[in-house]
């Protein structure tokens, strides 16, 4: 049986993710173009958006 990956998660696992603290990951969500959205109480975070924005901002970096 495969295992299932997360399609969204939490602001710490983002963080340790990243390489960046908590405080930073909440600093960025709810801002435009991050992949954050509520369900329920909790801030979740997309993986496959994480993933994109991650891209985006490495070719802004780079332009």
């Amino acid at each position: 049986m495969d295992k299932l990956e997360p399609l969204a998660i939490g602001a710490a696992e983002a963080a340790r993710l990243l390489g960046v603290s908590k405080p930073t990951i909440y600093q960025y969500i709810g801002r435009e173009g991050f992949p954050s959205f509520k369900l329920g109480n909790r801030t979740l975070i997309s993986v496959d958006g994480l993933r994109e924005w991650v891209k985006r901002q490495a070719q802004e970096v780079s332009a």
